[in-house]
């Protein structure tokens, strides 16, 4: 149930044409904290979408939502070229059933900022899932790391 209602705040938050469109995240109570990235591939119960937060430590984190793919372990995330290995951590976050990109630090937001493609890399994952367009990430992630900076 809580999957098919993601599905639908996603569908209904965005319009199609927009999917591709960094936003601020669509989450209650995470507009001005969060932006979020999804697959234009989207159906009511099939997304991914990639999220980045502004934590509680004034640390941005990377968390990703493939509903029923994604494990804990390793994982690699390619921006256009580069390969970037992580772990995710199963989470009960503020994006429902998304796991935490554990060690996405400084580099890697520099990297997707300037990127065209985020390509998420594990066993299942289906084509046309597993690609995040990156169009409009360098703004929205730079409102997003001047309201995160420690003051």
């Amino acid at each position: 149930m809580r999957g098919l209602t993601l599905g639908l705040l996603l569908c209904l938050g965005w319009t199609a044409g927009a999917i591709a469109e960094w936003k601020p995240s669509i989450f209650d109570g995470e507009s001005k904290r969060a932006i979020q990235g999804c697959s234009p591939t989207m159906t009511d119960d099939a997304w991914s979408c990639a999220f980045i937060r502004c934590e509680a430590d004034k640390r941005l984190g990377l968390y990703l939502d493939i509903p029923g793919v994604l494990s804990e372990g390793p994982i690699v995330l390619a921006v256009d070229s580069r390969d970037f290995s992580f772990s995710l951590k199963d989470t009960s976050g503020p994006f429902g059933g998304a796991y935490r990109v554990v060690g996405a630090e400084g580099a890697m937001f520099t990297v997707l900022s300037s990127g065209r493609s985020l390509r998420i890399r594990q066993e299942g994952i289906k084509k046309g899932y597993d690609a995040i367009p990156l169009a409009g990430i360098g703004p929205a992630l730079r409102r997003l790391s001047q309201s995160c900076t420690p003051r």
